[in-house]
């Protein structure tokens, strides 16, 4: 077996197991929230009898360990339950929709937020301790700083209600799909862009100032190779290595942050969903929402090791001798 395939089922094998345990979690947690599923199921008004058989008929007073084992068994045929709020709809049938619109939020500030940032490193790095970098670099903390909602907040006064290009809501008419109303993901995209900036800039920078710093480069410089042929040829490559860790470590941090800029858009995404099924109490909403986002989670960080150790010679030999 070779060194990248090795790295591979051992990354798979965590993955599993991670998987395992978050699973076991996010069911013990669910669980444990306040309030009863059935009372909620029937209202205030139902009498404690009726109560007391919808709970024996849903099987909620079986032990946790046997629910978990057969909530579970369900999720791995892919059967994620039915909805309460929604009074039994399947939450196949809603989950997978607003998934799709979340990833392609995702996707949009993913594009806008990774070449800007890895350029505006390498612009800082480059022209480290100048006005320029300096420049960058508070604007980079500054975007750190703001949580999501205010920026949200500042996007919707100036572009929707004081410029008015975009929509104050990002909501797709009935009737009407996604990609017939794309400028409604602008603003919810140019709020993530915000947050993520920050930590990819910065990240760029510092890692291109090592590299601009090391001893190859500057042998580089002195053979009298042009300045722009020795960043792109030889520093960049090197310099990518801890940015594309923390884009990845990020991904799953980002579908996280999707509830807060869904809900203060009311963007039809996953995040706005899980927002409801948490306002709600849908227990099986809830849990499918959680565990999902655990998976493209554990997922990206898993595809980020497998990227790094691929890209960096010495990691990938040192994984294939263990």
């Amino acid at each position: 077996m070779n060194r990248t395939a090795s790295i591979i089922l051992r990354r798979l094998g965590s993955l599993l197991a991670t998987l395992v345990v978050m699973s076991l979690l996010i069911f013990v947690l669910v669980e444990i929230m306040p309030g009863d599923v059935a009372q909620m199921i029937l209202g205030q008004s139902a009498t404690k009898e009726a109560v007391a058989a919808l709970r024996q008929a849903r099987g909620l007073d079986d032990p946790m360990l046997q629910r978990y084992g057969r909530w579970i068994s369900h999720v791995m045929v892919g059967d994620l339950g039915q909805s309460i709020y929604m009074q039994g709809v399947a939450i196949n049938s809603i989950l997978w929709r607003r998934v799709g619109h979340s990833l392609v939020l995702a996707l949009t500030a993913f594009l806008m937020f990774v070449p800007l940032s890895i350029f505006m490193g390498v612009v800082a790095g480059v022209k480290e301790k100048k006005p320029t970098d300096s420049i960058i670099s508070f604007f980079g903390l500054a975007t750190m700083a703001l949580p999501e909602f205010i920026s949200g907040v500042f996007l919707i006064t100036l572009f929707a209600v004081q410029l008015d290009w975009f929509p104050i809501v990002s909501v797709i008419p009935i009737g009407e799909s996604l990609f017939e109303n794309l400028n409604i993901l602008v603003l919810p995209a140019l709020s993530i862009t915000f947050v993520m900036f920050g930590y990819v800039s910065r990240m760029q920078r510092s890692s291109m100032i090592q590299v601009m710093h090391s001893d190859y480069i500057r042998a580089a410089v002195l053979k009298g190779m042009p300045r722009r042929y020795v960043i792109f040829k030889h520093a960049l490559k090197n310099a990518m290595l801890p940015t594309i860790t923390i884009i990845g470590m990020n991904m799953g941090w980002l579908f996280g942050g999707l509830v807060v800029v869904e809900t203060l858009f009311g963007f039809p995404g996953m995040g706005s969903l899980l927002m409801t099924a948490i306002k709600t109490r849908d227990v099986p909403l809830i849990e499918a929402c959680v565990l999902l986002i655990t998976v493209i989670y554990s997922v990206s960080t898993m595809i980020t090791d497998i990227l790094y150790s691929y890209l960096n010679p010495k990691i990938r030999f040192q994984g294939g001798r263990k």
